[in-house]
């Protein structure tokens, strides 16, 4: 028999129980949309990892204060430590020849009030250079001036989600707001950043929701509470470092905080984020989990494969007779084999095609339902495609030549 013949022939063969040929499909679809859906997952973790890391860049490093309480406290104020500080600031720009920026932050509790609204905006005192270190960008306006910060002046960006919330589609530069008890004049708005997906764990909050405030005027204007609250120990809530380009972001990390800990005592006071080092981290962690869930798709696909030996092996038995009558008429044990593998061929062909339909429409809905981003690499379409096609010839291989091997006589005297 030629291919055409072959191809009819296993097409009838199947077409004549199509609900058992559905049947045996279902594993070889489940199999491949699994792929498929998974490895979206994985490839859209990455994207927006990446994506997170260039927002802030591969020369970024954070200091971030860490909350002492207890015997490690008292043990801080009788060494006179007194966390993160300007003062640390001004140290690592002046004395660090590989850092060009090293920017102070201070996120308040103070809160905002704008014509009786009172959004849930975050009051953050920063430096003049924290752009140039964050990467943030600015809509419309200034952003702050050294001379605000020598000046512990009362001027304020917004971001943009404080802006719309506040003033909506009208012009808020110029206008006034409330901060505690202070009245701040609005010189510039922040253009979108986009709320952290998490990947990194880089943003702890909502950037689009800050108010920027000269940091000077955040330490020295703003009331304090509570002058006994212990997470007044650090006088700044984190640093926002750059460094230059062509050095080993991880000997940075390690030179700065050997500084630091100098500084604070060796009072373990601070924490290190360096966004570099976790993408790192999370790419080994994103390639162990799709390596999971490439096994568990492979075990589905395994699955099918089993499903399509046991129907064909069941086709067998029923066409035993059918078979006879082919060797009778001259059919070759080949001609058998060529048309069981053909049959099994073509079920694992539409079940591959049939779960990258699949595959798609879950990648698809995962991402509308969950918010996650998904990616599906044309890689991964084609692998699981040529695996599945792969799992239906090995396992209609057996029931192949099972079906050739009949002895002619016996299979027509088969009832």
């Amino acid at each position: 028999m030629n291919i055409i013949e072959l191809l009819i022939a296993g097409v009838q063969g199947l077409t004549d129980h199509l609900f058992r040929t559905f049947l045996t499909m279902l594993g070889i679809v489940f199999g491949v949309a699994a792929v498929i859906s998974m490895v979206s997952i994985g490839a859209g973790a990455e994207k927006e990892a990446i994506e997170e890391l260039r927002r802030f860049g591969t020369d970024s490093i954070r200091l971030n204060s860490r909350t002492i309480e207890g015997e490690p406290l008292k043990e801080a104020i009788r060494l006179f430590a007194r966390g993160l500080s300007l003062s640390d600031a001004e140290f690592l720009g002046n004395n660090c020849p590989f850092i060009r920026f090293a920017v102070p932050e201070k996120v308040t509790d103070a809160k905002v009030y704008v014509l009786r609204k009172k959004p849930m905006a975050k009051v953050t005192g920063v430096g003049d250079s924290f752009l140039l270190a964050s990467r943030f960008e600015l809509q419309k306006g200034r952003f702050l001036f050294s001379e605000d910060i020598s000046n512990k002046s009362l001027v304020a960006v917004l971001g943009e989600g404080v802006a719309k919330e506040i003033f909506g589609d009208n012009e808020s530069l110029g206008e006034i707001i409330q901060i505690d008890r202070l009245r701040f004049t609005v010189v510039g708005v922040m253009k979108k950043q986009g709320t952290s997906s998490g990947k990194l764990a880089i943003k702890s909050r909502d950037h689009d929701m800050d108010v920027y405030i000269p940091i000077t005027t955040a330490i020295d204007r703003l009331p304090v509470e509570n002058p006994e609250d212990k997470k007044l120990y650090h006088e700044v809530s984190a640093l926002w470092i750059t460094v230059h380009e062509n050095i080993d972001i991880i000997a940075a990390r390690d030179a700065i905080v050997k500084i630091i800990k100098r500084r604070h005592r060796e009072i373990d006071d601070f924490e290190t984020l360096v966004p570099l080092e976790i993408l790192r981290q999370s790419q080994k962690t994103q390639q162990l989990f799709n390596l999971v869930m490439a096994l568990i798709a492979g075990i589905s696909l395994l699955v099918g494969g089993i499903g399509i030996m046991n129907i064909m092996l069941a086709s067998v038995n029923e066409r035993t007779r059918e078979i006879g009558v082919r060797r009778a008429m001259g059919a070759s044990k080949r001609d058998i084999i060529a048309q069981f593998l053909t049959e099994s061929t073509l079920i694992s062909l539409a079940g591959g095609l049939s779960g990258i339909l699949v595959g798609i429409i879950l990648s698809l809905a995962i991402s509308y339902y969950t918010g996650w981003t998904t990616v599906i690499p044309l890689s991964s379409v084609f692998i699981a495609f040529v695996v599945s096609v792969t799992v239906g010839i090995i396992f209609g291989a057996f029931p192949a030549v099972k079906a050739s091997e009949l002895d002619p006589v016996t299979a027509l005297r088969y009832e």
